[in-house]
């Protein structure tokens, strides 16, 4: 790469010393017509650069200054300042980014074939006040957060892909990626079309003008495949187990005292007990469906509720159900929403009894939608509140049975997240928030649904 400081720049020699020996470094008039790929200048001598409208060149403009700003009357295009005092490993950092970034945009370079070669998003960035300032990603990136990578580069890296509340945890691991560690992490972390587990990499980089390669692995699937295995390991040892003792001991009444008032009652009992099973065995099914990736696609949220609505209707008469919601209302989910909404209201009518409707309310806020079931019941138990929010379970803690397990897996696949509530008053409110549609982004995710 070649380098010019403008003679007449304050220091101008020493300003020379200080650029890389991988460029070639001139002292020279700024009006000369010298091919060269960065002018270094200074407010005196960066007005004499004519740097935009030589033919053939276009090369980019470092401007040094007292105070760090461009000044007001500044005609030239300017790509970077450098305040002074100078240091030399400031300037060669300085120069370095602007000459990868001007080479990107002017096809002089091919920085990203290296990360583009990654199946996994890749991002190099550079480190600035505990701050990973993007430099490129790779098309990985692009296609698993949605980010156009036009719109990502030369902003904070946190700013996209971090939540508010995390990014200070994230600025202290930055800081010791800065000081030379290798960092590795399981996070969560914002797309454009929710939020996603991910096992996030982060490696110190000595390439020229890179502070840091960061990698991104999406282990949502894995950690929900992992869930999944262990609470089937739990119902199937402690549910079933325990429903199965229900109907013997309830035979064995039977065999002992056959009363015409006794046995009827044990029947009752069994039959209460089979039912219970069967049921378990039809959830259990559902959760075999919902174990299969579909592709998303924008789904009416008004017309999948009132589906559910009309199912419930004809299986459970009694149960009052209503819906308030706009006329449209679109959500990026695939089919198994609809099993996650129907287990929301199954679970209500069973905690909520007959003390009143239950309300599904459909609403869109910003780039989320969000469906919220409503009951006057006497509240969700904490174990159950537990589960929805994903909690592991312990032997002598858990969640009554699959439904609401569903409810979470279904929902963290779509990319989305679950809210437990108290509604006054008395009774539960769960809200699922949903992307709602498929776009890039040219800006970082919406906090609308925290």
């Amino acid at each position: 790469m070649r380098v010019a400081v403008t003679t007449g720049t304050d220091g101008a020699e020493r300003i020379a010393s200080m650029v890389s020996e991988e460029c070639a470094v001139s002292v020279r008039a700024p009006d000369s017509d010298a091919d060269v790929d960065l002018w270094i200048a200074d407010e005196r001598t960066v007005e004499k650069i004519d740097a935009r409208t030589d033919a053939g060149t276009d090369p980019a403009i470092v401007l040094v200054t007292d105070d760090g700003r461009v000044p007001t009357d500044c005609s030239p295009e300017v790509d970077d300042i450098v305040a002074r005092p100078l240091r030399t490993s400031v300037v060669r950092r300085r120069i370095e980014t602007v000459l990868d970034a001007h080479a990107l945009r002017t096809g002089g370079r091919a920085d990203r074939v290296e990360i583009d070669c990654v199946a996994h998003p890749v991002v190099a960035a550079r480190i600035e006040a505990g701050e990973r300032i993007v430099q490129s990603v790779n098309d990985a990136f692009e296609d698993v957060f949605g980010y156009d990578a036009d719109a990502v580069v030369g902003d904070s890296l946190a700013e996209w892909v971090a939540r508010p509340d995390d990014r200070a945890a994230v600025r202290e691991l930055v800081n010791h990626v800065r000081d030379g560690d290798a960092i590795e992490r399981v996070c969560r972390r914002e797309t454009a079309t929710g939020h996603r587990q991910m096992r996030v990499k982060m490696h110190p980089s000595s390439e020229r003008g890179t502070d840091v390669l960061v990698c991104y692995d999406d282990i949502t699937s894995e950690r929900r495949r992992k869930q999944q295995v262990q609470v089937l390991n739990r119902v199937l040892r402690h549910n079933l187990r325990n429903t199965m003792n229900v109907i013997l001991g309830n035979a064995d009444v039977l065999n002992e005292r056959v009363d015409g008032p006794v046995a009827a009652e044990a029947t009752e009992t069994i039959e209460a007990a089979a039912n219970d099973l069967v049921k378990l065995g039809e959830t259990a099914s559902s959760l075999q469906t919902a174990r299969e990736e579909r592709e998303r696609r924008v789904l009416e949220a008004t017309c999948l509720v009132d589906r559910v609505r009309t199912q419930l209707r004809r299986e459970l008469p009694r149960v009052d159900l209503r819906i308030e919601a706009a006329e449209s209302c679109p959500v990026l989910a695939d089919a198994h929403l609809e099993t996650a909404v129907r287990e929301l209201c199954e679970n209500a009518a069973r905690y909520a009894g007959a003390d009143g409707p239950i309300v599904v309310s459909i609403d869109r806020r910003g780039n989320w939608t969000q469906i919220s079931v409503r009951d006057s019941g006497p509240g969700l138990p904490e174990t159950e509140r537990a589960v929805l929010r994903g909690d592991e379970e312990t032997p002598l803690e858990h969640g009554s049975g699959l439904g609401l397990w569903i409810v979470n897996w279904i929902v963290t696949s779509l990319g989305g997240e679950i809210a437990v509530e108290d509604a006054e008053p008395t009774g539960t409110v769960v809200t699922l928030s949903l992307p709602a549609g498929p776009h890039r982004s040219d800006r970082p995710p919406s906090d609308a649904c925290h």
